[in-house]
């Protein structure tokens, strides 16, 4: 066993996401919707060196990244959801649009084994994972109105609750997602986006123990367009989405200044991009 000076993993992970998403209308306001996304998580492990290091040390160092993250590329569906959504036009002035879902996650994402017990242990472990393995009630309101000619002001929130954990005792993290924004059209097939988005997530837990991984909040800053295809009628939509700020609930400060710092493996997220394709009948 090779003894290591102090030093930081610094870990990006960059995501690509493509979205099917189906609608049945029951009626002009009730639906049955559902969304099957499919992700690209891009995992980039650096070293920071904060005390003096030599080879054999650093490549000690190189070793143990490796056992808790890598630079590699994951794939894979991620958790579906599906909802019961009323929708209005018309409720406050004309022309205005009020939406609303509820409904639940289904557990189709591929999960991992408890990473804290098999670091423990000195063996390979992942923190990244493509769902929760659990079924979570998931909730969104929705709000468009018209400001002047194609030009509209959108809001949005959406939380979702998971209650319990997985055969692999996770449970996940209490989310809230708010947005707002702006949408021009420039015709019937053609819109164009950018607005603000924010999220907090609560502390998620393995078998009990709070993950310091977990419990953060960040927003960003989101560009896109959006294209009605003219024969089938399912319109396409391009996101990309830009860090603005990131912060952990988890404060390991004190950890550090003590010389005792325990490594956490939370990511520090990079730019999002999201093509959603969505199919009406």
């Amino acid at each position: 066993m090779i003894e290591v000076p102090l030093h930081r993993h610094h870990v990006k992970l960059n995501i690509f996401r493509v979205d099917i998403g189906l609608k049945y209308r029951l009626n002009s306001e009730w639906m049955l919707e559902t969304n099957i996304p499919y992700e690209t998580k891009i995992q980039e492990a650096t070293i920071e060196e904060i005390d003096p290091v030599t080879d054999a040390q650093r490549k000690a160092i190189a070793r143990n990244r490796d056992n808790h993250h890598r630079n590699e590329t994951y794939t894979g569906p991620a958790d579906t959801d599906i909802f019961l959504g009323y929708q209005r036009r018309g409720v406050f002035v004309d022309h205005d649009f009020l939406a609303g879902r509820i409904g639940t996650t289904i557990p189709l994402g591929k999960t991992e084994e408890d990473p804290w017990k098999l670091g423990d242990a000195g063996l390979k472990h992942l923190h990244i994972q493509f769902g929760t393995g659990t079924f979570n009630p998931i909730a969104d309101l929705h709000y468009g109105l018209p400001l002047y000619k194609g030009l509209r002001a959108n809001v949005s929130l959406r939380g979702k609750l998971p209650f319990y954990e997985n055969s692999k005792t996770y449970r996940g993290s209490r989310e809230v997602t708010y947005t707002g924004g702006l949408d021009y059209s420039f015709s019937d097939w053609l819109s164009f986006q950018a607005g603000y988005l924010g999220f907090y997530q609560s502390f998620a837990y393995w078998a009990g123990e709070q993950d310091i991984n977990s419990g953060l909040r960040f927003s960003m800053a989101s560009f896109g367009a959006s294209v009605r295809t003219p024969y089938y009628n399912v319109p396409l939509s391009l996101t990309v989405m830009l860090p603005l700020h990131q912060e952990t609930l988890y404060d390991d400060t004190d950890a550090l200044l003590g010389g005792t710092y325990e490594e956490r493996d939370a990511f520090e997220f990079g730019p999002l991009v999201s093509l959603t394709a969505l199919y009406t009948f």
